[in-house]
């Protein structure tokens, strides 16, 4: 019996190691918005916010810049102007593929 629970034991700390902890990043999904005046990829949240990023380009090597593609992000909303004009104006700090 104890050694069953020291590999129950065992799994469980490998599981919770390995896992990634996205809890203070949203889940989102990639929308490209080409078609309106003035936009270009912005990212939907699942909460229906709409995020317009200004720094989206920066993340090209790390996630699949593709309409669809689910992603979690983490941002910061700045003050700027917007020519889209669909959501919040945002700098991305984290994007991740989900």
């Amino acid at each position: 019996m104890k050694v069953y629970r020291a590999y129950l034991f065992l799994i469980l700390l490998l599981l919770t190691a390995c896992s990634k902890s996205n809890s203070n990043m949203f889940k989102g999904k990639l929308h490209d918005y080409t078609g309106l005046d003035g936009c270009g990829m912005l990212i939907d949240l699942d909460n229906g916010t709409t995020l317009e990023p200004i720094n989206l380009s920066h993340f090209q090597d790390n996630v699949n810049l593709v309409d669809g593609q689910k992603v979690w992000v983490k941002y910061n909303e700045i003050s700027a102007g917007s020519i889209c004009m669909v959501g919040k104006v945002v700098e991305i700090d984290e994007l991740e593929n989900r």
